[in-house]
């Protein structure tokens, strides 16, 4: 866009330029070098030199005020611009929207063992609560808050107890099946160790801690406190680590005494595994999966809570190494189901309001997230995403949508060999809890036909759409497969890694990713797809998020915030607003109570002194929210803030806000730039061409105090602040839009039309024999040469007061401080 504005404006100088060479060559009476340096003058003077300094100091403007005022660091200060034509906001669920603070909800127990082989009973998992045909909080369990009740002294009283509620085969995979590991700190006065941490999954250590254990060593756990026969010591002898893409990890651990010295010489070996609730029952043995396995976890998931299934094996006593050797797919068949663990995150306290804000100042707001679809979609819920209603009679809410693969045969026979080869592969938009297959249900296709009606549904708040991230990869993988058959002369170089940044995957995801509005299940590359077809759309993206899996999305996006996640500090922060916020709401009924009832001495000093506690307690709230923001400043940032251009001390999306707000202020700013430069230097090229040939002339001494005057209303229009609320309204994307273009060139005409005036008003006063009013003569101060500066002056001034943006993006003028 710059230079495209400033060969506008070099084409405008040609033309100016062409008059004078015009005119003049042809005069005898004229200096033809004079003539050449003239118009030489009038094209540097027409491309503004300052330009580039101009935009540069908007940006240093913002990136010093996003640095002091919003605690935002920037990397890539281009990109601020960038932020104001934002219309597409990402976020990460986990640790972005909600805290990375998990939290042990409970444990739903598995059913009894069914030690009869011949038996064709399926168990069902206990439903106590009748809440809901799955049941509910009450039937979950937590060992954390049973062993809280007693001292160490009585828990030796209630092994039985503790026994009955959590069977040993459960808390041995709660406990066992882990990747934590210890870390030991020294320094160089002291050899011995000085201070021990874990480290790990913030969600195995709360595990952990709720089942009663604690490590003894990396390898290693045992009670916190001694004394229960039953429960013994655990080692890890070997780990297959989590990933993404298998979404389940294993360990190989054995048992041993609280005291280590009641090991068998062949101690038993155990597979512990956890993983996805979908992708664990796979691998569990058909007679322990309960019958209301699904109904189970899928009414957890759609509280918002996270979800894990826990299974096991007994594998003998074989060596640790042939084990190992053995590979983990033979390990983890016909494992034995272990139970529910039940996890959340609370909502960080800013993040509905925030998500509510963006919404409405029509920004298209989507949650890319590793969760399952249940809880994702809960929680975009619950922060204002989507709007859909736990109660499914509600008619005036929102339907929620997963789009998923369906298998639609094109014959009911098989070819000769067996293979179904010819079922061709179909996708659609099915009701979420309902199985596609189910006819009962309505269900949308995923067709080119209905894009344009999904869209419309999406738009008009309609419905919610959402999609898994294996079948963005299915999706992907087919369109790839179709642009072969149609272009079989093009080698397909495509591997997993690469399938969804195929260009021909690229181009059916653009179409998908502005209908959907949560994407679940999503791996660090299928968050980096998603917003790579948005930006293919045509979408300015904006990212947020905390984790080493959000560092591709927050490198693909025009704008990537990284956040900083600290679940200790952020539960102090926590605390504190919500002691604050119960204090004003009691405040508030107290006022409300005493405006009806009469003064009464006793009422009166109960009052006084429920207002000093209360005076007391916002103190102390202050103070730890005080000391808080300080720790923050002292946390060392994550790994997302080495790849994001922006990364913010806080961990809090509202950030993300000002990172916007800020853009739309630096994006006016340079608009505001372009058109007060363009239309001084065309003002400037008229006085050095059509005024020129009438005698008007400049002082060195006039030149110079314009200069600096307009040199320091640059700098202040650099500074102003942005507004603290967000506008529908965005500020114009290019300078070459027919907004600025048409505001360039009606202000131009208004001055152009005065000076012509006022200069052929002048003419009739000018002595006809003042040798100034020659082209090539020298300054010398009359009439036309005074009115044409001061007109000159006044035009700069009011196309700096005209054209500064001020509101709905900036502080208006009159609020200025650096003007007054």
């Amino acid at each position: 866009d710059t230079f495209l504005f400033i060969l506008l404006l070099l084409v405008c100088a040609m033309w100016s330029a062409s008059l004078i060479w015009r005119d003049g060559w042809y005069d005898e009476t004229r200096n033809r070098f004079k003539l050449v340096l003239h118009v030489i003058i009038i094209i540097t003077s027409v491309v503004p030199p300052e330009l580039p300094m101009e935009l540069s100091l908007a940006v240093t403007s913002s990136l010093g005020d996003l640095m002091k005022r919003c605690h935002v660091f920037c990397t890539e200060p281009f990109r601020i611009p960038l932020a104001g034509k934002v219309n597409v906001c990402c976020f990460d669920k986990t640790g972005t929207l909600t805290s990375d603070e998990m939290r042990l909800v409970g444990i739903r127990l598995p059913p009894p063992l069914n030690t009869d082989v011949n038996s064709n009973a399926t168990a069902t998992i206990s439903c106590r609560d009748n809440s809901s045909p799955a049941g509910g909080m009450e039937d979950l369990v937590l060992p954390a808050v049973i062993t809280s009740n007693f001292s160490e002294e009585d828990l030796s009283d209630k092994d039985d107890m503790q026994q009955d509620v959590v069977p040993w085969h459960v808390l041995r995979v709660m406990a066992g099946c882990q990747a934590l590991a210890l870390h030991y700190s020294t320094t160089w006065r002291q050899k011995a160790p000085k201070t021990e941490s874990v480290l790990g999954d913030p969600m195995e250590r709360v595990v952990l801690d709720a089942s009663g254990y604690s490590l003894r060593s990396s390898q290693t756990v045992g009670p916190k406190v001694p004394g229960n026969k039953n429960h013994k010591n655990i080692t890890v002898h070997h780990r297959f680590a989590f990933s993404s893409k298998l979404k389940r990890m294993t360990v190989l651990a054995t048992e041993t005494g609280n005291n280590g010295d009641d090991a068998l010489p062949k101690p038993i070996v155990y597979a512990l595994t956890k993983g996805a609730p979908e992708t664990i029952k796979e691998f569990l043995h058909p007679k322990s999966v309960p019958s209301n396995y699904d109904a189970v976890f899928m009414h957890h998931m759609e509280c918002g809570q996270r979800v894990l299934a826990m299974a096991y094996r007994e594998l003998g006593s074989h060596s640790i190494p042939k084990l190992v050797d053995m590979g983990r797919s033979i390990i983890e068949q016909n494992l034995i189901f272990a139970g529910f663990l039940v996890l959340d995150c609370p909502l960080k306290p800013d993040s509905k309001p925030v998500i509510v804000e963006l919404r409405q100042s029509g920004h298209e707001v989507k949650m890319i997230t590793g969760d399952a679809v249940l809880t994702a979609m809960e929680v975009a819920r619950q922060v204002g995403i989507i709007d859909v209603a736990k109660n499914k009679s509600s008619k005036s809410s929102q339907i929620a949508y997963e789009l998923q693969p369906i298998r639609n045969p094109v014959s009911d026979e098989t070819t000769s060999n067996g293979s179904d080869d010819q079922a061709e592969s179909k996708f659609a938009f099915v009701p979420i809890g309902s199985n596609a297959t189910n006819s009962g249900h309505e269900i949308i296709a995923w067709v080119p036909s209905n894009v344009a009606v999904l869209l419309d549904m999406s738009s008009r708040s309609e419905a919610s759409f959402c999609v898994t991230g294996d079948t963005l990869t299915k999706i992907s993988a087919a369109a790839i497969a179709q642009s072969h058959k149609k272009n079989p002369h093009i080698k397909m170089d495509v591997d997993e890694k690469t399938v969804l940044l195929h260009p021909a995957a690229q181009a059916v995801l653009m179409d998908l990713v502005p209908i959907i509005s949560v994407f679940a299940r999503h791996a660090p590359r299928q968050k980096e797809a998603v917003i790579a077809a948005f930006n293919h759309a045509g979408k300015y993206t904006l990212m947020a998020g905390d984790g080493t899996n959000d560092v591709g999305a927050l490198k693909a996006a025009h704008v990537g915030i990284s956040i900083i996640s600290v679940p200790e500090l952020e539960a102090k922060q926590r605390e504190a607003t919500e002691t604050i916020s119960k204090i004003a709401v009691a405040q508030k009924k107290e006022r409300k109570a005493r405006k009806k009832q009469k003064d009464s001495t006793k009422k009166d000093k109960d009052a006084k002194s429920k207002k000093a506690a209360r005076s007391r307690a916002i103190q102390r709230s202050l103070q730890q929210l005080a000391e808080t923001e300080e720790e923050l400043n002292h946390v060392s940032l994550g790994d997302a803030s080495v790849a994001s251009p922006f990364t913010s001390r806080t961990v809090s999306i509202k950030c993300c806000k000002d990172v916007l707000q800020q853009g739309r202020a630096t994006a006016a700013t340079m608009i505001q730039i372009y058109k007060i430069l363009g239309i001084n230097c065309l003002v400037n090229a008229l006085v050095l061409t059509k005024l020129h040939l009438h005698g008007v002339k400049q002082g060195d001494r006039q030149l110079t105090a314009v200069g600096v005057v307009v040199a320091a209303l640059f700098l202040f229009v650099t500074k102003g602040r942005p507004l603290s609320t967000l506008s529908l309204e965005r500020p114009p994307s290019s300078v070459l839009c027919i907004q600025a273009l048409l505001s360039i060139a009606v202000q131009f005409g208004i001055h152009f039309f005065i000076l012509m005036a006022t200069t052929h008003m002048c003419m009739a006063y000018v002595d006809p024999y003042d040798p100034s009013i020659i082209p090539d003569g020298a300054f010398n101060p009359n009439i036309l040469n005074t009115c044409t500066f001061l007109l000159t002056v006044t035009a700069t001034l009011t196309t700096f007061v005209v054209n500064y943006a001020g509101r709905p993006f900036m502080e208006d003028l009159v609020y200025n401080k650096l003007l007054w």
